[in-house]
């Protein structure tokens, strides 16, 4: 993945205080995973009770529909139907994306459901929510459509959304919700269909922006040990690789809004790419440590791994310890860029796992 588009999907996002995307497998399971996610963030960020209620249910509601909902589509139209969950925070207000393949024949009723929806206030949104549940009616949304009610109704802002063609039979549904008192979308609906067009592009499975406490990295890494190919035995690897780039970018301290750290599939393998930008001072020592470290054989990576650990060498050098464990995972040469952006000087790492 080539520095520009790292830096361009790194600037999508900008005035995030977390951004989590993921487009992967959508195991059931990782439902639990987003609670955890969620609650960490917002515990940080000091939200009070409320809001980390109305979040948490949104989050899984919107998860869910697309493991309940996601069309069938052919293998020719897969990656531009793949689903989508997008977090995107500025701390007060909270935007969650979910995106899915629906038939084509599908649109005009979901359409007019949604703008019927949009019409209503709280009180009549809780009164057909009612209503609802009371009904034996049931459609392809399930429950009568209770979770978009729902959703609409704990949210307090209108739901907004966008269809975009992906063949003759299928279009790409994008639902979006907002959380929070500003009530003031960011930008349009487009742009979930642009970050979505990146996704595909590069084949993007898991994405965390910004600064993130040791709960939100655990979260993001049980989704990736579970998610990022069949070989469950790799995920010890994974594992690694992840934690040393959590600890490299502890020691660099990074600038402008945090780092980004995305997983995607390259072919067979796994790349795992960090954009981030960084003072000038701790883009000279990655440089620096970056050059010792490719100048090692693998025999010599491990001894200076041993050293650093054994502390028989300078405390400076332990930065290269999260670079070491990367290069020892990797199954190619570890990759790495530096270019200028609107944060100051830009780095770009990237390890094939």
């Amino acid at each position: 993945m080539d520095q520009a588009a790292v830096q361009a999907l790194y600037q999508s996002f900008a005035g995030d205080r977390l951004t989590f995307l993921y487009s992967g497998k959508f195991h059931d399971e990782h439902t639990a995973r987003l609670i955890s996610l969620g609650e960490e963030y917002l515990e940080r960020e000091g939200a009070d009770k409320t809001v980390r209620s109305k979040l948490g249910f949104i989050m899984v509601e919107a998860y869910q529909n697309i493991v309940r909902h996601r069309t069938p589509i052919n293998d020719s139209t897969q990656r531009q139907g793949r689903s989508l969950f997008l977090l995107r925070s500025t701390g007060a207000q909270h935007e969650v994306s979910a995106m899915n393949a629906v038939a084509a024949s599908a649109v005009a009723p979901l359409s007019s459901s949604l703008e019927k929806l949009r019409a209503l206030d709280v009180q009549q949104m809780k009164q057909v929510f009612l209503r609802g549940l009371q009904s034996e009616e049931r459609t392809e949304r399930g429950g009568a459509g209770l979770g978009l009610i729902e959703m609409a109704r704990r949210s307090g802002h209108p739901l907004r959304h966008g269809f975009a063609t992906i063949d003759d039979s299928f279009r790409l549904f994008g639902l979006q919700v907002l959380v929070g008192k500003g009530g003031a979308w960011r930008g349009e609906v487009e742009e979930i269909f642009r970050i979505h067009k990146a996704v595909v592009e590069h084949d993007i499975a898991v994405l965390g922006r910004g600064r993130s406490a040791a709960g939100e990295q655990e979260a993001i890494l049980r989704i990736i040990e579970r998610d990022m190919d069949d070989d469950t035995g790799r995920s010890d690897v994974r594992t690694r690789a992840y934690l040393a780039t959590s600890e490299l970018l502890e020691n660099l301290g990074t600038s402008g809004e945090g780092p980004m750290v995305l997983f995607r599939r390259a072919g067979p393998r796994t790349a795992l790419v960090v954009g981030t930008p960084l003072a000038e001072a701790a883009m000279q020592r990655l440089v620096t440590a970056m050059e010792q470290v490719m100048a090692l054989d693998p025999q010599g990576l491990q001894r200076r791994y041993r050293d650093i650990l054994l502390g028989r060498v300078e405390s400076s050098d332990t930065m290269q310890l999260g670079l070491i464990e990367l290069a020892r995972s990797s199954s190619a040469p570890l990759k790495m860029t530096r270019s200028e952006s609107a944060y100051g000087p830009f780095a770009v790492l990237e390890a094939v796992i």
